[in-house]
């Protein structure tokens, strides 16, 4: 029950997650129309794609949240590591992109 409130509260509350569900619900979406019919192996792929970088999204918001809480002065550790939570949101998009170029070329 906690994590379904969890995910409604990053949903309601989180810009970031917001903009990575819908945005990326319609992208998957696109892709899906037009590509179709996609396989079994490519929709499984988009899916895991767009469920990573919500994933990711979800890891990364929490992660800065407490890290803002727990020390909410500047610091140089902190920011790199805000910095690296970033960037596996970033890696996940790149899976992303790199599944839809694989789809789009075969």
């Amino acid at each position: 029950m906690y994590a379904f409130k969890g995910i409604y509260f990053a949903l309601c509350t989180d810009f970031s997650y917001q903009w990575q569900f819908y945005a990326g619900g319609i992208v998957v979406t696109a892709i899906g129309f037009l590509f179709w019919p996609l396989t079994q192996t490519e929709l499984l792929f988009l899916g895991l794609a767009w469920a990573l970088i919500l994933i990711t999204e979800l890891q990364n918001t929490s992660f800065e949240s407490a890290l803002d809480h727990l020390h909410p002065e500047l610091h140089d550790k902190i920011g790199r590591s805000k910095d690296m939570a970033a960037g596996a949101v970033l890696t996940a998009g790149f899976f992303l992109v790199f599944v839809v170029a694989v789809i789009a070329l075969t």
